[in-house]
This record gives C-alpha cells, structure tokens and sequence, in this order.
C-alpha cells in the first residue's frame, strides 16, 4: 500500500495532491490542521483550515500573517487535483481538526494533536475508519496514562484559604481549565491573564461557554483569597514565593519544565490507551508515526498486531 506521503525538510508532504500537512516552513499549499503555533506558521502561501484555527493565526501573527485562507467546515470535501480532502473534529483545542484524504480508493487519516476523552470546550473528536493511520505520538508510552480532570482539581480545593496560580499555555489549555474550575471549583473567583483572555473571546465568539471568569485584576488578586488565578507558565516564577500562594503548572508531563509546587495534570494530548483505541477503531493496516518517539508504538504494534504496517515519519 503506497502512502504518496513523504517527509521532506518543509514538513510530510502528500504528492498526489501537491499539499503539505503542518508545514514547518514556508510551502505554497498548506493544510493546517489547528492553530497552535508548532502547526501553525505565519509564511504559507495559501492555507486550508477550519475558522477558529485562521482566527487563532490571525489574532497571533497580526501583520505577519501574509496567507491566502481558505475556511472549510468540518466534514466538507475540498479538492487538490484528483485528491479529496476534509476536517473531522480533532478534540485538541477549539477547532483542532484530523484531515482526511482519500486517494485511488485509500483513506488517510492525519490525526494532528488530538484527544478521545471529553472536553466541553471543544468540538469532540470523531473516530474515521482508514487504510493509513498518520497519528500523533506525544505520549505514546504506557507510563502515560492521563488522570480523570476531577481528581487534580481536587488537589486545588484543598486550598481554598489560599490563592492558587495556574500556569497554563494561552491557547487551548487556558479555556479548558477555566471552564472546568468553574464548574468544579465552584464558588472561586476565576481571573485570566490577558495573553490567554484574548483567545477566550475567540471560543466564546464560536458558542463556547467557559462560565463566570474575569479578568486578572493585580489587586483584587493579592488583597483577597481563594481566587483562581489561570497564567502564561511564566507567571508561576513571580508568585512561587509569595506566602498566600500556591502556584502549579498544567501539563500532561510527569516532569515540568517550570518551577511550582506540584504539578497539575491536564493534556490536551491523547495518552497511551487513546493512542491504543484509535489504532483499533479505525482499522488501519499502516500506521505512520509524527510528532513525538513513536518507536515504543511501534514496537508494541509489531509484537501485539503483527499485520499492521508501521512505519516512524518523526524529523
């Protein structure tokens, strides 16, 4: 089973249809599949993806964003020559899409960054049946098994006598968690630092609602207790030592790259049974590995379902 996919120095490369998927360069076609900024670059030529993902691009790149878009809903085929392509929800982040391609009767499913558990501040992810499986593989280890989002809010309110500090990237993570301390924090003042707040217009522009927040307020933060302040990891360094403070980092990670007293695990990433589950869903008799080692995958895929193809696509 011919792929037509190849990695070349831009990104993975699909011939057939003369595209790019995440392009890491500047490339004349490219079909970007959310608006994180590893996925995501300001120089494309011209550029497919759904409308929070050019929103994203837009409010990031501002006079950089020089790209011809063109918007696609979900589940609407476009054409690149005899190749049809399409968005499926991803689950990653608002507008997070797997792309679909089909070509001479095979299906491709490229996953991007994606998640299987629920998450209300996105569109949920959507199982595709496929021939070649192109899937992400940032956590695809058995140590990796993502806690239920209940349990490590519970850590946080242990401290409601306290202020707590949620270090956590701006675009995604930020809204997730704002909405999920609304509801499971409930009777906490939310504040959100303005990097991230300017993406919390964008979700709720789209219909999503991240509950009661407001914006971070340096002196309503510090002269009151049992706020829930959601920040740039940056921020954690200045408040780690203050005494009212406790101060975490959100990642799926076991071990943080900030400084904070413990850390909060929350992934928009899919963990090692996800991973697992997707590869049996759709199907697939060749798995491409990209974005992450996928040679524990492999490995496992190789001894446990030998007739599947596998095959390592990471720079």
């Amino acid at each position: 089973m011919s792929t037509h996919l190849v990695r070349r120095p831009e990104g993975l490369y699909f011939e057939p249809g003369d595209f790019y998927l995440d392009p890491n360069r500047a490339v004349h076609r490219a079909v970007i599949s959310h608006g994180h900024a590893d996925h995501a670059i300001p120089s494309n030529k011209e550029v497919w993806c759904t409308k929070p993902t050019e929103s994203f691009m837009k409010l990031r790149y501002k006079d950089r964003m020089k790209s011809l878009f063109h918007v696609v809903d979900y589940r609407k085929p476009f054409q690149f020559g005899p190749v049809t392509v399409q968005f499926v929800p991803a689950g990653h982040i608002l507008g997070s899409a797997q792309i679909i391609i089909d070509y001479e009767g095979i299906r491709y499913c490229y996953t991007g960054d994606f998640k299987l558990r629920a998450d209300a501040s996105c569109e949920p992810f959507e199982v595709v049946p496929c021939d070649v499986l192109i899937t992400e593989t940032t956590f695809a280890n058995p140590e990796y098994a993502h806690p239920p989002e209940e349990d490590e809010f519970m850590k946080l309110a242990a401290y409601s006598h306290l202020n707590v500090v949620i270090g956590a990237y701006n675009l995604g993570k930020a809204q997730r968690i704002t909405q999920l301390a609304g509801k499971l924090l409930e009777g906490r003042r939310v504040m959100v630092h303005p990097e991230a707040a300017i993406f919390h217009k964008i979700y709720e522009q789209a219909g999503i609602s991240l509950g009661n927040w407001q914006h971070y307020n340096y002196r309503l933060f510090n002269r009151t207790r049992g706020n829930i302040l959601i920040a740039p990891p940056r921020a954690i360094s200045t408040y780690l030592n203050h005494v009212a403070v406790i101060t975490v980092f959100a990642t799926g990670w076991k071990k943080s790259p900030f400084r904070s007293h413990f850390n909060f695990h929350l992934s928009d990433h899919a963990d090692w049974k996800e991973i697992l589950e997707l590869v049996e869903k759709t199907g697939a008799k060749k798995i491409l590995t990209v974005h992450g080692d996928g040679a524990t995958l492999i490995n496992h895929l190789q001894k446990d379902q030998p007739q599947i193809a596998c095959f390592d696509l990471t720079e």
